[in-house]
């Protein structure tokens, strides 16, 4: 008799002591009986008898009660439907309807009814009992189901403890598995000794696990269970082999914004699993913390991968690397860097862009200036940034970098041509002198008259052409910084 046809309204066989006056019907089933209990199976019915019936208390109540250890222990099945169906001559026929206890689970249960007004008892035959409590798919460590090993090499299937009793047998630290491996006729053999929530995996082949709700309940006819996993492939391959990489639509292009999906595959276009040592690369340089089997790329480049699991490397080889190009836009400032700046004086470092929608963010040395267009006044030396992101379309970011350095000057030089062509006009003195702001400069003409002096000369003079030409275009300059000559001497003006 199969599971299905003793869930429900079914007589099973007690052994009664013939002394006893509560029995069962004496009829016995060829298989084991089985009780597979589920939401969409809540309930069972079994029947008994009590003989000399008239004699029976008004005030007696029948009581159900379980145990897996002969009655050593036991627990009382509680709020059982029980009613008198018959008497037939001098007997009254019982039927009880009931559930199980919750997290009954497994073999050598026994049913005894008992009677509180009637010393006798009668016990059932063994039977096993499973309370299916979990019945969803099972979670594993593989979530594509494919799992590539290399020979010699193994892979643990793990059931995965999601903490949630709705998703995860786990939660259940009692329940046991049966793990399944396919032979050459597509039949699912149980693999001997293997009843845990993993299975280390040392051969190609295709696996799943069910939870072990016994030969019947477990049975894939059973309406009872879905508690099984997804069938993993297992693909073993030597060292030597190549992988490859693949995209869901075949792309060559990528935003950075919304980014490429790239799976690495075994040669057969299997997904290489989950939980495998997996490594990527970017134009030959590892990725940092990119370990699955997926990897979302959000640049241009050329992409690579590789699975290594200590007896062999299994790669993607660099002649099949999957590229990718950026979708991009053109971005450039009309000035090069590094840019020096004239001395006291300011530029506009303008962006040329065919982005769409453009945004601009500059900064300086790191900090965020209010500047949003596409044109920076600078007159500061230092780091100088912009962002420019395309807001339309691709979603899309150019980054450029601008280093502004003060204006310097090799040496002190003594000879200048101030005919505003704006080439060697002034008297130049190198940076390092000016920047402390007390360079001291006295410069007379050759008469002895002095025409200029300052404390703090910022490479300034002659300010005016007729200051410059004279009569004699020379002139004896000193320059002192902190009451200290630093040199003195002739500077001659021409045309």
């Amino acid at each position: 008799m199969n599971a299905n046809s003793i869930d429900k309204n079914t007589s099973i066989v007690f052994q009664t002591p013939s002394i006893q006056n509560v029995r069962f019907p004496g009829f016995s089933f060829t298989d084991p009986v089985t009780f597979c209990q589920s939401s969409a199976n809540p309930s069972h019915t079994l029947t008994f008898s009590v003989t000399n019936y008239a004699n029976l208390s008004g005030s007696n109540q029948f009581n159900l009660i379980l145990s897996n250890d002969n009655f050593a222990t036991s627990i009382t099945i509680s709020n059982p439907s029980i009613s008198l169906t018959s008497v037939t001559s001098g007997t009254g026929n019982y039927t009880a309807t009931f559930s199980f206890p919750a997290q009954t689970y497994g073999g050598n249960y026994k049913i005894r009814v008992t009677s509180t007004t009637l010393s006798s008892f009668a016990t059932s035959q063994v039977i096993s009992v499973y309370d299916i409590i979990f019945n969803a798919q099972i979670p594993l460590n593989v979530t594509n189901g494919n799992v590539v090993i290399c020979s010699g090499s193994n892979f643990t299937i793990s059931i995965v403890d999601t903490g949630n009793p709705n998703t995860t047998p786990l939660a259940y630290s009692y329940l046991t598995y049966v793990w399944r491996k396919r032979n050459a006729l597509g039949v699912f053999d149980i693999i001997a000794g293997q009843n845990g929530p993993n299975l280390t995996v040392t051969t190609a082949g295709v696996y799943y696990v069910e939870v072990n709700y016994g030969s019947e309940c477990s049975s894939s006819a059973s309406p009872n269970t879905n508690a099984k996993s997804v069938q993993v492939t297992v693909t073993e391959v030597s060292g030597g082999s190549t992988l490859q990489i693949n995209t869901q639509n075949g792309e060559t292009e990528v935003c950075e914004s919304i980014g490429v999906e790239l799976l690495l595959q075994d040669n057969a276009g299997n997904p290489v699993a989950n939980g495998s040592p997996i490594s990527w690369f970017l134009n030959g340089t590892v990725i940092p913390n990119a370990t699955s089997n997926t990897y979302l790329a959000t640049q241009g480049g050329s992409y690579t991968a590789s699975l290594n699991n200590g007896s062999c490397t299994v790669s993607v080889p660099n002649n099949q690397a999957y590229v990718l190009d950026d979708i991009t836009f053109n971005a450039t400032l009309n000035v090069g860097t590094p840019y020096e700046l004239e001395l006291g004086g300011n530029f506009d470092a303008i962006v040329t862009t065919d982005a769409l929608s453009p945004s601009f963010e500059w900064s300086f040395n790191g900090n965020i200036l209010s500047e949003t267009s596409n044109t920076l006044n600078i007159a500061t030396a230092g780091q100088y940034t912009v962002i420019i992101t395309e807001n339309s379309g691709c979603i899309s970011t150019i980054e450029l970098n601008l280093v502004v350095i003060d204006p310097s000057v090799d040496e002190i030089p003594n000879l200048i041509s101030p005919n505003g062509d704006g080439v060697n006009d002034k008297f130049k003195v190198p940076y390092n002198l000016t920047n402390s702001n007390n360079l001291s400069l006295e410069i007379y003409n050759s008469s002895g008259k002095q025409v200029y002096v300052t404390d703090n000369y910022q490479n300034t003079w002659p300010e005016n052409e007729d200051e410059a030409f004279q009569s004699k275009a020379f002139f004896y300059f000193k320059m002192s910084k902190d009451s200290q000559v630093i040199k003195e001497g002739i500077l001659t003006i021409i045309k």
